[in-house]
């Protein structure tokens, strides 16, 4: 079988194969056009220690504080710990564990182009063919746009041909982070600032988190859901006001800076493709469209379709589908967004005001029943919720 991009979903996969007792005996191909040495992206989640989550996180906080305008709480989240992972940390240990097992095999190649029906995946190094191609590389929904600053660090090769039905609501969640060291104690490393949307709107749905890793030294993250991307200044402006209006800093060192782009969208991207080709990552869905969350969803559904897969004999892609209800309330944000982008801030302040931030969580996760889903809708602004959910009842037979 061939992997076809080793992003977060691809060597999760390998790694999953690598050490499973029936899987790992296949041969698997993993391609991708970079050796995965750089710590090119942070990737953040909530979990009970009792989860099956890799043992890769840098750095793990107990607390989470969130402000809005008139509004702040420190947020009981136990049973739950917050995890930072940095990129660098999981490729190191992702490929650790796969090189255990002489049958996977990586090959430092750019994809061009996949053959669903043969099982063809054509790359600048030759071609090569799978019984099964796990795609995470092409995408033919264009979800990043092009920016003359920027040079994406991801693996998508994208392509211009719509995908799937008309109608679908497209943001982007963008942010640019700084590591900061300061010379005075100023960070309270025992807590994360989930969001502070104490910062100016504007239009759009804006906060900064901030994870700090001891008194002087933190991770201070600006982060936008809008349509499109801002100048590169606005972003170094942002953090620099927030630094000094909302933490009171004015002397600091930048160790590391980070720039990333995930897509928010209802847009429907089904696990399998066609032919031989089972979509995963952002590819399949993985990506939560209305947080932009998918370390952990990647973990359980890779996990699961692996688990199914070692005790039927065959991949069952259909396990990798988020259920339906969740993606309506999916495309019920994003509505909202869409249309009234600076009422994020708002929508969130009122889930952990009226709520445990547990159930908040829960939610998140997709774990919440129904009666939770209930009193998290209960917290939405009634009137633009309502409308925008009579909007997208449309969508609900192509979610």
């Amino acid at each position: 079988m061939v992997i076809a991009g080793a992003g977060l979903a691809g060597l999760t996969l390998a790694r999953l194969i690598a050490t499973h007792p029936e899987l790992g005996k296949k041969r698997v191909l993993i391609i991708d056009r970079d050796d995965k040495n750089a710590n090119d992206r942070t990737w953040c989640f909530w979990a009970r220690d009792d989860e099956n989550m890799p043992a890769v996180s840098t750095f793990t906080w107990n607390a989470c504080k969130f402000y809005a305008p008139g509004f702040e709480r420190r947020l009981d989240i136990a049973p739950y710990r917050y995890h930072m992972v940095r990129g660098c940390d999981f490729y190191a240990w992702s490929k650790q564990q796969i090189a255990t097992n002489p049958n996977i095999i990586w090959l430092k190649a750019s994809i061009l182009n996949i053959d669903a029906e043969q099982g063809l995946v054509t790359t600048d190094s030759g071609d090569y063919t799978g019984e099964v191609v796990f795609n995470s590389a092409l995408m033919k929904r264009k979800l990043i746009p092009q920016n003359p600053w920027f040079e994406q660090p991801f693996s998508l090769s994208e392509k211009p041909e719509a995908q799937g039905r008309g109608g679908a609501i497209q943001l982007l969640q963008h942010f640019k982070g700084w590591l900061v060291e300061t010379e005075q104690p100023v960070f309270d490393p025992e807590c994360v600032t989930f969001m502070d949307f104490r910062v100016d709107q504007n239009g759009a749905t804006r906060f900064v988190y901030v994870l700090p890793f001891s008194p002087t030294r933190a991770l201070v993250e600006y982060t936008l859901f809008s349509p499109e991307l801002l100048k590169e200044t606005d972003y170094d402006d942002a953090l620099k006001n927030y630094l000094i209006q909302y933490l009171n800093i004015n002397q600091y060192q930048i160790e590391e800076t980070e720039f990333g782009i995930i897509p928010m969208t209802d847009a429907v991207f089904p696990a399998i493709l066609e032919g031989r080709v089972i979509n995963i990552g952002t590819a399949g869905g993985f990506v939560k469209g209305s947080s932009g969350y998918a370390f952990k969803r990647t973990q359980r559904k890779l996990q699961a379709l692996v688990n199914d897969w070692g005790q039927q004999g065959a991949p069952n892609p259909a396990l990798l589908a988020s259920d339906p209800h969740f993606r309506f309330f999916d495309s019920v944000l994003l509505k909202v967004l869409q249309q009234k982008g600076d009422l994020g801030g708002e929508v969130f302040k009122r889930m952990f005001r009226d709520l445990p931030a547990t159930t908040v969580f829960r939610f998140l996760d997709e774990d919440s029943t129904l009666v939770e889903n209930l009193r998290v809708m209960a917290t939405a602004p009634k009137g633009v919720f309502t409308l925008a959910a009579f909007k997208q009842m449309t969508r609900l037979s192509q979610l």
